[in-house]
This record gives structure tokens, sequence and C-alpha cells, in this order.
């Protein structure tokens, strides 16, 4: 394990600091932050980065997983994350006494409740799914990588949804 040294602001200091080169990005909360935001609100790659000043395959780099996902995959991260946050404030706020935000948690979690009875019930009505033919185990995978992004989405769909 590498020994990292911080700057005085709390920062990591990039092991190539002060020798020849470009030091390398070091990535921060801050600038995660304002990507997140900025990807909730719509902006593109570019505008994003232009914002933040960093070239796109940076911003990939650093603050997107391994550098490989896509813009419309971000985004619904970023949504679900920003809509995770917002829900634990909402807790936070109805731990502390608030009514309203009590009345707002309990809503949502109506909402919830519906869809999984609305889903259980839909179960029950559907008794045995469609034969599927024979496949390998690599189409097979394939096939359940692209089930559970479609759902994946659908899902994210919903819940950034009841936020408007």
């Amino acid at each position: 394990m590498a020994n990292v040294k911080f700057d005085l602001f709390g920062h990591p200091i990039p092991e190539n600091h002060g020798q020849v080169g470009r030091n390398e990005h070091a990535p921060d909360a801050e600038t995660a932050n304002k990507i997140r935001v900025l990807l909730c609100a719509g902006m593109n790659l570019k505008t994003i980065s232009v914002e933040v000043g960093l070239s796109v395959p940076t911003m990939r780099k650093h603050y997107f997983q391994n550098g490989r996902i896509n813009k419309t995959v971000a985004r619904k991260i970023a949504l679900a994350e920003q809509r995770a946050k917002v829900l634990l404030r909402l807790d936070e706020a109805a731990d502390a006494g608030n009514v309203s935000a009590m009345k707002t948690q309990l809503n949502v979690l109506d909402a919830q409740i519906a869809k999984l009875l609305a889903g259980e019930e839909e179960d029950r009505r559907s008794a045995s799914p469609p034969a599927r033919p024979m496949k390998g185990k690599k189409e097979a995978a394939i096939d359940a990588a692209h089930e559970a992004e479609a759902d994946f989405g659908e899902w994210l769909e919903e819940e950034t949804g009841n936020l408007h």
C-alpha cells in the first residue's frame, strides 16, 4: 500500500508532484458533487467538463466507474444518488420532529407499499413464465445483463418521477 501524503487542505498530493511533466488530477469530493449536480440538471459531458475545468477524458477517468460509463447511465446513477441524499435528509428532519417531513416521508412510503402490493398481485396472476429456447451460457448472461439494465432504468425513472 502506497504512503499517501496530504497538503494543508487535506487533499492528496500526487506522486509526481514537483517532478518534470504535468501533475495528474487529484479527484476531490467538491468536484464530484458539482459533476453529479450538473448531470442531474441535464448538462452534457462537454459542458460539465468546461464548468469544472477538466477535459472529458480526465473527468471520465477520475469521476466515473472505471472511465467506461456512458452519459445516460451516469445521469441515472447521479439522479439515484441525489434522490437518496434528499430522502436521507428528509429522514433526519422527520427524526428531529419536523411534521411536514414526516408527512412527506409517509407519502413516499405509502407509494412504495402500493407498488410492492401491485407487483405481488401481478406475480400471482402470471402463474408460469413463457418457455424460452435453450441458449448458451454467454448468450444467457448477456440477456440477463440487458434485462437487469432495463429493469434498473425503469426503476430509476419511477423513483426519480416521484421527486416531481
